[in-house]
Order: structure tokens, then C-alpha cells, then sequence
């Protein structure tokens, strides 16, 4: 793949965010070395911007709706079949899955197939981190991939790698990145790297914290199916050395994309509303969470629904409900005049919006110039979780004694409402019984509190870890969908293999042992 500058390379945003195909262009069995005569230093880039348009658009929506960050109001049907839970063949849009297969990952392999023998080691370590990244998104949601035998262009049918595979070779892979950027060798990719513009070594050594803060994030998934090896794990990684600080991610370090304000360019979850707005609105199971704590994000996270007129209302939409009457949940001792429901706030969406009508109705639309919403940036491993990954390590015992679980959960929690621009509300937010770290609790406690916490502060950013974590710990408990396609207290654990795998792949996800269109079965990791 060839662009003819870096910039270009973020109209990649429209082919995916639109829905437009590459699956007739690129498919995950195809030879990943074409064309082998790229650059990397645009090949890179390139799967940067797969990865950020898949993970910050599609895969972020269906996400927040799985981990009921958000819902469907009345009259909307967009994502309705997910909100339903009515994922199958002909409802789920498996060209996601192609573009991060057959996009991303086929350009991160080609950094490492050609960069690796021409000593560009340090786009080589990246490539691998990338790579690792984006392996874990999907198995998460997928749990068995093709890995050993894919992106070699030479097996058109991959088999597909057991989970728990994938996770030790993830873990190898990292490694391996570790080492290759410390060897200090071959260009820096600057502008070329669309997360951290790695123009020098403390540039790069950004990457190697990311790198073990990724490792860290996947030793803790395992925690509930394979608590020795993840406490062995990481003890290991803490004793690579003994300055935190020097291990793990820093704030202003967060694994990010920043999004432009030209058209094509913006923030995917913003392209996604601002095409197709009146889709989503906060659901009932984060604003009843949300409302009870008086979570100073509130008022950021959501519109009021009566234009801030006082005292702040909001209704927010019951999962799976698609009719209009008891559609909405209003907090206590309120008086609501509402004239919509509670969309997303105008951080993620602008301020450009108007009154217009009746109880439940549409607003008027979503804000064309609001460049501060337009170039929010792709959250794909936050400062913020990589406090809490290290306040869950204390909690459980595996970190050094240095590591104080509280004043971790204190800090993650301080820095999700500082990026909202509610910072000087956190001691207060903290002081709270429900809110405050259970020092005394037991670990149940403790992780309860954390991963809560963790999931709130995902909302509208990464939906599809705020929903893979939520299913590692069970955290906080989600409500079963007023009208359920799987049944009463069933819930989606998997995303369904693809078409283009069960049409061409055949044998070898029949191999997995999972009918087409299971999303029940949960992956390895799952155990709650």
C-alpha cells in the first residue's frame, strides 16, 4: 500500500468509517508481502491508521452498546440488532475484521518482513508492538485467530491457534520489540509514527513502556482463568526494573491516534455520529452507576436533556428496549422538562446543537466546526488504565511493595476526570462510599472497585476493552436487554467468525469447534 504523504493516509478514515469494502481488495488468506517495495516508513503509518479507525469507530461503538456504555433511543435502528443482541451473519459487519486482518496487520508484518533484514530495527520493535496490539484486540473479541500460520503469504488457509497460544506468543512478541528497539538501530520513524512521532530515543523508549504496559494489560486478563501464570508473569515484568516510572507508561504517554479536523480526518466515533446522529444515548446501567455517585463526568459524558436548564436532568435509554413507554431513567427528586434524550456530551460530539420539539425528539444536529471534538484523539491504552492494570497488580499481591494500590486507583481515577476537564472535582468524587478504594476489602473488593472505575473511564472511547474487561471480572454486573434475542439473562461473550472465514476457511474454523454465528461460547480467558 502507497500514499504519497503521511497526512493522505487518514482518508483510510472514510473507507472504514463509512463502511466502504477493502475485503475485495485485501483478504486475511492473501500474500501480506504485496507490494514489497513500499517504504516502510508509509507502510507503518498506514496500519496505524487501520487500527485506529477499526478499534475508535465500529468496533468502539459496538462495544460501548455491548458494555452498556450507550443504548438505542426510540425510533433509532441503526445498531439495534446489537443492542438485541441479534449478532449473526446477517447483522454483524465482519469487514472490521478484514481491516484489521488484511489492512493492519498485513502492513505491520511487511515492516517487520522487509525492515527486519535491512537493520530498521527501531520500526521493527514498533511494527511488533503494533502487531501484538492488534492481535489482542481481536482475539479478545474472537478468541481462537489464525496466528502461526497467517500473514506469511504462502498458507491460504491458516489453522487457527488456540487462545492461550496467541497470548504466549503475544507475550514472546513484545519481547522481542523490547529488544529490537534498545539495539538503537535504523531510522526514526518521526512523523512516520502517528502515535508517538518517534524522532529520538526518548521517543522511542515511549514504546518500550507501552510495550509492557501492554504486556501487563494481557498478564491481567488471564487473572481469573490462570492466576499463577499471571502473578508469575508479572512479578517478572516488575523485576525488569525496579523504577516504575521507567517501566510503565507516564502520564501524557497514552497509546493514541490524534485526529484532524479536515474532512476524513476527525475522530471516527465523531465521523459516526455526525453521519448518522440520534443513533446512540447514554444507557441506563452507566447512568444509574453514574447518577448514584454524583460522577462529576456526567455532565461531560452526556447532553442534558433539557439544555441545561436547572436542575440537570437526563434520560437515558434501558438496554434492549424499543418501544417507547418506561424507555427512560430519571434521577430522584428531579423536575424533568426534557425535549430529547441524553446523548453523547459535547466532548466527544461539539456544542453545536438546538432545541427541537417534543419529549424524545431528535436535536438539530452535531457540530460541523467544532474542531476540539473533531480531533479528539483514538484512545487505544490510556495513562489512566495502565494506573489501574498497577493498582489491580498491588491488590492481588503482585507488585512490589512500592506499588499502594489505593493511591493507584486515587491517581487512575484523578486522571480520567482531569481529561475530561473535571479534575478539581476527583478528592470529593473519591470521599465517596461508593466510589472510594475499599483498603480494608478483599481482593473481590478491590477489583470490583478498580475495574469499575476502569469501565467508566473507557465510555466513548474504547468500547470494545471497556466490554472485553468488563467480561474478565464481571464488572460492573450488566442487565439483561428488555427484548433479547438470546434470552432472558443471556449475554453476547464472542463476536461470530466471519463470512469470508466460514466461506474460505472452512475446515479450519469448523476445526474450532464453534457452530457459525456462536456468540455465547466464552473465550479462554472468560471464567465469570
Amino acid at each position: 500500500m502507497k500514499f504519497k504523504n503521511i497526512r493522505s493516509i487518514a482518508l483510510i478514515g472514510l473507507l472504514l468509517s463509512t463502511g466502504a469494502c477493502k475485503k475485495d481488495i485485501f483478504d486475511i488468506n492473501t500474500d501480506p508481502n504485496n507490494p514489497t517495495s513500499a517504504d516502510i516508513a508509509l507502510v507503518l503509518p498506514s496500519g496505524q491508521a487501520f487500527v485506529s479507525f477499526v478499534v475508535g469507530g465500529q468496533y468502539n461503538i459496538m462495544g460501548e452498546i455491548l458494555a452498556q456504555h450507550m443504548g438505542i433511543p426510540n425510533g433509532a435502528n441503526q445498531y439495534r440488532s446489537y443492542d438485541q443482541f441479534n449478532i449473526n451473519s446477517g447483522t454483524f459487519d465482519g469487514r472490521q475484521f478484514q481491516n484489521l486482518y488484511a489492512g493492519a496487520l498485513e502492513d505491520f508484518q511487511n515492516v517487520i518482513n522487509q525492515g527486519t533484514p535491512a537493520g530498521e530495527l527501531r520500526m521493527v520493535g514498533i511494527a511488533k508492538i503494533l502487531k501484538a496490539h492488534t492481535y489482542q484486540v481481536l482475539t479478545d473479541l474472537y478468541g481462537d485467530l489464525p496466528y502461526s500460520e497467517a500473514l506469511t503469504g504462502v498458507n491460504t488457509t491458516p489453522k487457527y491457534d488456540k487462545q492461550q497460544d496467541i497470548y504466549k506468543s503475544l507475550q514472546l512478541l513484545l519481547d522481542e520489540a523490547i529488544n529490537d528497539i534498545n539495539k538503537q538501530q535504523g531510522r526514526f520513524p518521526a512523523n512516520a509514527d502517528l502515535n508517538y512521532q518517534a524522532n529520538n530515543e526518548a521517543n522511542m523508549a515511549k514504546w518500550v513502556r507501552l510495550a509492557n504496559t501492554l504486556k501487563l494489560r494481557m498478564y491481567m486478563r488471564t487473572s481469573e482463568v490462570d492466576p499463577a501464570g499471571a502473578e508469575a508473569g508479572i512479578k517478572a515484568l516488575y523485576a525488569r526494573n525496579t523504577d516504575v516510572t521507567a517501566l510503565f507508561m507516564r502520564s501524557g504517554e497514552s497509546f493514541q491516534f490524534n485526529n484532524g479536523t479536515a474532512t476524513n480526518t476527525e475522530n471516527p466515533f465523531y465521523q459516526a455520529n455526525f453521519r448518522l446522529p440520534n443513533n446512540l444515548a447514554g444507557s441506563a446501567t452507566i447512568g444509574n452507576i453514574m447518577t448514584s455517585t454524583n460522577d462529576p463526568r456526567l455532565p461531560v459524558y452526556f447532553l442534558d436533556a433539557d439544555l441545561k436548564t436547572t436542575p440537570i436532568d437526563y434520560l437515558f435509554v434501558e438496554p434492549g428496549r424499543n418501544v417507547y413507554v418506561n424507555n427512560y431513567i430519571n434521577p430522584p427528586g428531579t423536575t424533568l422538562n426534557a425535549i430529547r434524550y441524553s446523548w453523547p456530551g459535547t466532548w466527544f460530539i461539539g456544542q453545536n446543537f438546538t432545541n427541537s420539539g417534543a419529549l424524545g425528539s431528535t436535536y438539530a444536529g452535531i457540530s460541523a466546526t467544532d474542531a476540539a471534538a473533531k480531533s479528539r484523539p483514538t484512545l487505544l491504552l490510556t495513562y489512566e488504565e495502565s494506573l489501574f492494570l498497577r493498582s489491580e497488580a498491588a491488590s492481588r499481591g503482585w507488585a512490589p511493595a512500592g506499588e499502594v494500590a489505593k493511591t493507584l486507583y486515587d491517581n487512575a481515577v484523578t486522571a480520567s476526570l482531569t481529561r475530561y476537564g473535571v479534575g478539581a472535582g476527583a478528592t470529593a468524587y473519591l470521599a465517596q462510599t461508593r466510589v472510594a478504594f475499599p483498603t480494608t476489602g478483599s481482593t473481590a473488593d478491590k477489583v470490583k472497585a478498580i475495574s469499575t472505575q476502569k469501565w467508566l473511564s473507557y465510555y466513548g472511547t474504547n468500547g470494545m476493552e471497556a466490554w472485553s474487561d468488563q467480561r474478565r471480572t464481571n464488572n460492573p454486573p450488566l442487565t439483561s436487554p428488555i427484548v433479547n434475542t438470546l434470552g432472558a439473562g443471556k449475554f453476547v461473550n464472542r463476536l461470530p467468525y466471519v463470512d469470508s472465514e466460514l466461506q474460505r476457511n472452512t475446515a479450519n474454523v469448523s476445526a474450532t469447534g464453534l457452530a457459525p454465528g456462536d456468540i455465547q461460547t466464552r473465550v479462554w480467558w472468560d471464567v465469570n
